[in-house]
């Protein structure tokens, strides 16, 4: 039952791409079967990133009666559709500290951010005739709650709020391999956003 309800969750929120799929099941089904105990441990799927037919996974561990440590990760190897494409490999780790406890409501912690880029002829991002490819680290404070659903599943609106660096370089078409311009700045707000459909492993 396990298998199946998961395996529908992927058909529906992650792309068809079959060998990313195929990790993530594999992922979930070892998790599932480790063993672990009762509120313990979570794995979850940013609906927002996956929307956008970015796959991610997240894993979450409880360390102690109100704090867990969380890691997510994004990974888009190759998206590409007459001239548009798309690469991305994001890792957040994340410590939360649970106002309630761990997995029940609100909840605030330090957060990181490392990410990777290449994005080339999208309507977003300005490059809608052009292609960025950099990469990008931040630091700052993840804020989010958890609402529960049912015994297994929830979900966890977030949003970070910090402080961003970010190094790329710019091309004047899709496809072109000079750069343009390089671009180095930093940034103070919203760093990440998401809403993690959650799933407890017992």
């Amino acid at each position: 039952m396990r298998r199946e309800v998961i395996k529908s969750v992927l058909k529906i929120m992650i792309p068809s791409d079959k060998y990313v799929r195929a990790l993530v099941l594999v992922a979930l089904m070892v998790c599932g079967t480790a063993g672990v105990k009762a509120q313990k441990w979570s794995v979850k799927t940013n609906l927002l990133s996956d929307a956008v037919t970015v796959p991610s996974l997240s894993m979450e561990h409880r360390i102690s009666l109100r704090w867990t440590a969380n890691l997510d990760v994004e990974w888009m190897p190759l998206y590409q559709s007459r001239n548009r494409y798309l690469r991305t490999f994001k890792v957040q780790p994340e410590a939360h500290y649970w106002f309630r406890a761990p997995f029940t409501g609100p909840f605030l912690g330090p957060s990181l951010q490392w990410r990777l880029y290449n994005m080339g002829n999208l309507p977003v991002f300005h490059t809608s005739d052009s292609r960025t490819q950099g990469w990008l680290l931040g630091a700052g404070v993840t804020a989010g709650w958890h609402f529960t659903l049912s015994n297994r599943w929830g979900l966890e609106p977030t949003v970070t709020l910090g402080y961003a660096y970010y190094n790329c370089k710019r091309y004047d078409e899709p496809r072109s391999r000079i750069p343009i311009d390089r671009v180095k700045s930093s940034y103070i707000g919203p760093t990440a956003a998401s809403l993690q459909l959650v799933y407890m492993l017992k």
